[in-house]
């Protein structure tokens, strides 16, 4: 969901910031109740896909240049990134909460798992709800839990010098892993659907997909797939069935179990098709100005729109026009975090990296890799 290249860099595609403006849509639709018109769960999937897919490509570009990644260089910069947005808000929800000027009625000690980023977990075990509608930050857990674990298994891929057919291997292995051990759950432990739906464990194949198709068919890194290139709009579509399909099957074991994995395989050709470099219609749309400055607001709006349902929906009859007037308090909201926390932090890393040289690992490195120092 924090996952974005600078829009200088070589590997920024508009179009995506036009799907996550969309997959904020489900989302938002989806908690103006009683709107239950768009799934919002398919959103999140689109966000943890998204994930997946940028920042495999990220690790992938650099690889490319310097010949390895750097661990601490994309920690600091995930903290960057994700940290601020999400640290203020949680700091402002709660003092406001605590002030009475928010409506709550949850306990303050939940608090602890948002900072920490194990809220999913938090839920899971049912020790107590987050405060004034910050319950959403469960996923940005499990996308934590990701960038933390991810970028070690894809060092050891360049270290083990396994190549890209390999590496998809493992990460397909570990997809079926996920879907089997959903299966476990559902069918043998009777898990609920909160608890799958919001495990990393049961989970983390949706972000796992996005980094499969980054690793297989990455046009922006030169992949070239002729056959997939020729036919794109015609894979789109059927992946676009495929996923609708999936909603109009209505039964609690699939949805808990093997949808998971049927929309992931719908949205690879989805995304294949629209980062493709040459243009078509639905990428023009996904292109468009205003839809991609709401996609690159989407984090901000992920994390405070849920703390204004709650709050609006407690005192006021949930309509269509205060959905309407939510949506606009929530681009307010992101646009002032833009502006007041993201840019200033883009143009402070941006300084940063000018500052960074490229030097040989040493003398003894054979194969002239060199890595950035920073």
């Amino acid at each position: 969901m924090g996952a974005r290249p600078a829009a200088s860099s070589g590997l920024y595609v508009p179009s995506l910031d036009g799907m996550r403006a969309i997959a904020f849509f489900f989302v938002f639709v989806a908690h103006a109740q009683p709107f239950k018109a768009l799934p919002g769960g398919f959103g999140v999937t689109v966000f943890f896909f998204l994930s997946g897919y940028l920042i495999t490509s990220l690790l992938r570009d650099e690889a490319r240049k310097t010949g390895t990644i750097s661990l601490k260089g994309f920690y600091f910069r995930r903290v960057l990134r994700i940290f601020p947005p999400c640290y203020l808000t949680v700091i402002l929800v709660s003092t406001l909460a605590a002030a009475g000027i928010l409506y709550n009625r949850e306990s303050y000690a939940s608090l602890v798992s948002a900072f920490l980023y194990f809220s999913n977990y938090w839920n899971i075990l049912d020790w107590g709800n987050l405060p004034a509608g910050l319950g959403v930050l469960w996923s940005l857990a499990v996308e934590e839990h990701y960038y933390l674990l991810f970028p070690l298994l894809y060092w050891w891929f360049i270290r083990r010098q396994m190549d890209r057919q390999h590496q998809a291997t493992v990460l397909i292995v570990l997809c079926l892993g996920a879907l089997a051990w959903r299966c476990y759950r559902v069918l043998i432990w009777h898990s609920s659907w909160e608890d799958i739906y919001e495990g990393t464990d049961t989970r983390f194949d949706s972000i796992l997909a996005g980094c499969v198709l980054a690793i297989v068919a990455n046009s922006r890194l030169g992949d070239r797939v002729p056959w997939a290139t020729k036919h794109a709009a015609t894979l789109a579509g059927s992946g676009a069935m495929l996923i609708g399909a999936c909603f109009v099957y209505r039964n609690a074991i699939f949805r808990d179990t093997v949808r998971y994995t049927l929309l992931e395989i719908g949205l690879m050709p989805i995304f294949f098709f629209v980062t493709l470099p040459r243009a078509s219609f639905i990428t023009r749309c996904l292109e468009w100005r205003g839809l991609r400055h709401l996609g690159q607001l989407s984090y901000s709006m992920y994390l405070i729109h849920h703390t204004l349902f709650h709050h609006f929906y407690h005192y006021y009859r949930p309509s269509v026009l205060l959905a309407a007037e939510i949506l606009l308090l929530t681009i307010a909201y992101a646009q002032a975090m833009r502006i007041c926390v993201e840019l200033p932090i883009q143009r402070m890393r941006s300084r940063w990296s000018r500052r960074a040289v490229v030097v040989p690992i040493g003398p003894a490195n054979k194969s002239g890799e060199k890595v950035l120092a920073s």
